[in-house]
């Protein structure tokens, strides 16, 4: 059990990683990226290819991890970018419309067959630059992979909180979220807000991507289910509480492999279980601010 819940917080974090993209997009536009599991899918795989041919060029396997992070940031923000260009913002100008959801979602089926016409229909093994010795601390055996990913996940949502809250373009951000119309009279641009916030979207799936690909291994379907358990994450903890965020990727995680200890066939259909009676009892959320209508 104690191993389960370690597991399970560890892979939690990516959830709420890549869920907190969904959040950024959604306070600023009130629109989401639908594929954001397939830029997580394209980070994961450029990231093994990158890192793999740093690490055969004899570059350090830390140093190659690294350049690679930042190289693929780079990628997946320029993704998140032409993807608000391309298929969000033409098809959000009318009031309620939602076409932008099936245009996410073509965006996403077209990155996911080009992936599989470049690396192939086979899973493909992401190696860890930290090697597969296993470390045991009261019993739980935990690898230093996992550490590293508990540590980025620390250090990524402590980044993402101070620069949502602290710094001048995540106010600006908020500002945007709570209205546009004011905010451009202030002087912000809301269309560059909304760029902001879909190539920062992006990379935190890219980052996902590459903390992920040596725990899963990569193939060019991994992003689906991975996006939707991110998606469930946010609903669960409340899709406008970036705190909620983090606390409903723990808890999915951590359901899903004490779920895994019974019978491993139930793991994914516990998160929209879960998702399911959240929805039912808590339309908003764990977290999520309660909205009254007026008609």
């Amino acid at each position: 059990m104690l191993q389960a819940i370690v597991s399970g917080l560890i892979v939690g974090s990516i959830y709420a990683i890549i869920a907190q993209g969904y959040y950024i997009t959604y306070i600023t536009t009130r629109t989401m990226n639908f594929g954001q599991g397939d830029f997580l899918m394209v980070g994961s795989l450029l990231g093994l290819t990158s890192l793999t041919t740093m690490m055969a060029a004899g570059i350090n396997p830390l140093v190659a991890l690294l350049i690679t992070m930042i190289v693929i940031s780079g990628l997946t923000a320029i993704l998140g970018w032409g993807l608000e260009r391309i298929a969000i913002r033409p098809l959000n100008n009318n009031f309620m419309s939602i076409a932008w959801i099936l245009s996410t979602v073509a965006v996403s089926m077209m990155l996911r067959n080009i992936a599989m016409l470049i690396w192939g229909r086979n899973v493909i093994p992401f190696p860890s630059p930290f090697g597969n010795e296993v470390l045991r601390f009261a019993g739980v055996g935990i690898t230093m992979h996992e550490l590293f990913v508990a540590v980025c996940a620390i250090l990524i949502m402590a980044c993402l909180f101070i620069f949502l809250k602290k710094s001048m373009l995540g106010k600006a951000l908020a500002a945007v979220a709570f209205n546009p119309d004011a905010a451009s009279l202030m002087g912000i641009n809301p269309r560059m807000m909304a760029i902001l916030a879909f190539a920062l979207s992006s990379v935190l799936a890219g980052i996902g991507g590459i903390l992920v690909g040596p725990i899963t291994n990569t193939a060019f379907y991994m992003g689906a289910t991975l996006g939707l358990k991110a998606f469930a994450a946010a609903i669960i903890g409340g899709l406008d509480n970036p705190m909620g965020i983090l606390i409903g990727g723990l808890l999915l995680g951590v359901i899903e492999q004490v779920i895994a200890l019974g019978d491993s066939a139930y793991k994914d259909a516990s998160a929209f279980l879960l998702i399911l009676l959240v929805l039912i009892f808590m339309p908003q959320g764990l977290m999520g601010k309660k909205v009254k209508e007026k008609f």
